[in-house]
């Protein structure tokens, strides 16, 4: 369990951590290869890529005006958008996708 957590941290050179910095490519197979299993880690990534993301627009604003209402849509909701933008942009990264979810959310 704990080689599938770290194996797509072991490049020396990654600017983002995670699965949610992969490519959907990346995604697709990780999703097809560990189920469920895949599914549960990535809902947690997931959830503190958008909260980090709403903290930094709040930081870079001064002010909270602009950040999003994570709750709008439930989490199963997010994670089937962000799995229906990797299996149509298989050459994307994930963190595109979930900047394009972020951003269609109301603040």
């Amino acid at each position: 369990f704990l080689s599938f957590i770290f194996c797509n941290v072991s490049f020396a050179e990654r600017v983002t951590l995670g699965f949610t910095g992969d490519s959907c490519e990346s995604f697709n197979d990780g999703k097809n290869k560990f189920g469920k299993e895949f599914d549960d880690m990535f809902e947690s990534e997931m959830i503190g890529f958008l909260t980090g993301y709403n903290m930094y627009v709040a930081e870079m604003d001064g002010n909270t005006k602009r950040m999003k209402i994570l709750d709008h849509n439930s989490m199963d909701y997010a994670y089937s958008n962000i799995t229906e933008y990797c299996r149509k942009n298989n050459e994307d990264y994930v963190f595109f996708g979930l900047i394009d979810y972020y951003n269609s959310l109301p603040n």
